[in-house]
């Protein structure tokens, strides 16, 4: 995760052999993760461990996020080894539905409402100014009727909203532990 809150896979489509060094990373891809079932039952909220607002997509990175805010490491095992296909990034955005692509695009902002820190808001928003701005600008050129992926987010409000609740009032409950 970088500092814009988005989210790379490290190594993917390289050889295992450019990723030798095993050690603590911010999270683990949903394709290839093994969870403690305390982490499990530690981060779910009301239940759910992968959050039902998100359906697909960032799932495992918004997993990863609240893991990490309530205090759980991921660990990246050099050793393991792990196979995905992937269609969405190797067969391009345009084979993709739309609805598959509002899913994508708008879980990174629910994402980033549940667990973004309120004193980290107005420094996430300058490092992904520039980002959100080309990539806002591409989209209105190129795929306008990904706006509508809003109505998700909005459609959701009063749940993300919960959920941040939730997520921001362990976090601080954690810190003055």
């Amino acid at each position: 995760m970088n500092k814009a809150r988005r989210a790379f896979d490290r190594g993917a489509g390289e050889p295992g052999s450019n990723w030798p060094v095993s050690g603590t990373v911010f999270g683990v891809s949903g394709a290839a993760a093994m969870y403690s079932r305390r982490m499990i039952e530690d981060i779910s909220i009301d239940g759910e461990f992968f959050d039902a607002d998100f359906f697909a997509y960032k799932e495992d990175v918004d997993v990863a996020w609240r893991a990490g805010l309530f205090g759980w490491l991921a660990y990246y095992d050099a050793e393991a080894i792990g196979h995905h296909e992937r269609g969405w990034k190797t067969s391009g955005r345009d084979s993709k539905p739309m609805f598959i692509r509002r899913i994508s695009y708008i879980n990174r902002y629910k994402m980033i409402y549940k667990n973004e820190p309120a004193r980290k808001l107005f420094s996430t928003f300058l490092y992904a100014l520039p980002y959100e701005i080309a990539a806002h600008g591409y989209m209105l050129l190129k795929e306008p009727k990904l706006i509508q992926a809003w109505s998700l987010f909005f459609a959701q409000w009063n749940n993300l909203k919960q959920k941040r609740k939730y997520i921001q009032s362990k976090v601080k409950r954690l810190r003055s532990e």
